[in-house]
């Protein structure tokens, strides 16, 4: 059987610790991953936007109120996804509950596909990019983010039990399944290398139009020691894709 992350967030007592834990308010994907994405994107005025893995569907209503036209959401997680509708009635939106991997994509449907922490989850991402490339319309735009290969590369020496203070990395080349604890679960995502992620980007024709390492601002930060912290190494590779030939 094959591992899905997102079985974890129906669990009720991860689901509980996990939403406490983004109720602080300081979490590095609002900190910093967020602020890349929201940058990236520009003007969504009257964007069809797709979303994989939306989680509680809180940044579709962030988008929709930026001026996007329509937003699609697809969670995996049972809890997650009743959340997000929940959430997000009354706009202009669906919530498909489903593997983002299995469900089916509209071709040439959308203008915008936003894909948050969820891609590193994925075994074969070739697969789910060529996906994305069809759905998307003519000149459509992609942005994904991931953890860094640095973070994932170092997962195997690592019990996310404590703030971590060092990084080891290690067998960095040795691509694939890595397995740590985040939240008291085990946790399952594929490690890849940069030059990984290039190579299947450049195979499917996709033009990259950015690449960030998500170097932290010091203004999203209310603490100088985190911030600090969060500027020795990369915790994200995002990454902005154009969609040039059908």
């Amino acid at each position: 059987m094959t591992y899905k992350s997102y079985w974890i967030y129906d669990d009720d007592d991860f689901f509980e610790k996990y939403n406490q834990k983004r109720s602080i308010g300081d979490a590095p994907n609002e900190v910093i991953e967020q602020p890349i994405i929201d940058e990236l994107l520009g003007d969504i005025s009257a964007k069809k936007i797709l979303d994989l893995g939306c989680g509680d569907g809180s940044y579709g209503v962030v988008l929709l109120k930026r001026g996007a036209k329509y937003y699609h959401g697809i969670e995996g997680s049972q809890k997650m996804a009743r959340l997000a509708k929940k959430n997000l009635k009354g706009y202009p939106s669906e919530i498909q509950s489903g593997d983002i991997e299995e469900v089916a994509y509209p071709p040439a449907r959308y203008d915008i596909v936003i894909a948050r922490l969820v891609l590193h989850y994925v075994y074969d991402l070739a697969s789910i990019l060529k996906k994305i490339k069809g759905c998307l319309k003519k000149e459509g735009r992609c942005i994904f983010s991931v953890e860094h290969p640095l973070i994932t590369s170092c997962y195997q020496s690592y019990d996310a039990q404590t703030k971590r203070t060092n990084w080891m990395v290690d067998h960095y080349f040795d691509t694939g399944e890595r397995t740590h604890k985040w939240l008291g679960k085990k946790v399952v995502k594929y490690h890849k290398t940069i030059e990984d992620y290039w190579q299947i980007i450049n195979n499917l024709n996709l033009e990259i139009v950015a690449l960030r390492e998500s170097k932290p601002k010091r203004s999203f930060f209310k603490n100088e020691d985190e911030y600090n912290r969060r500027n020795r190494i990369p915790l994200y590779l995002i990454v902005s894709l154009k969609k040039n030939q059908p």
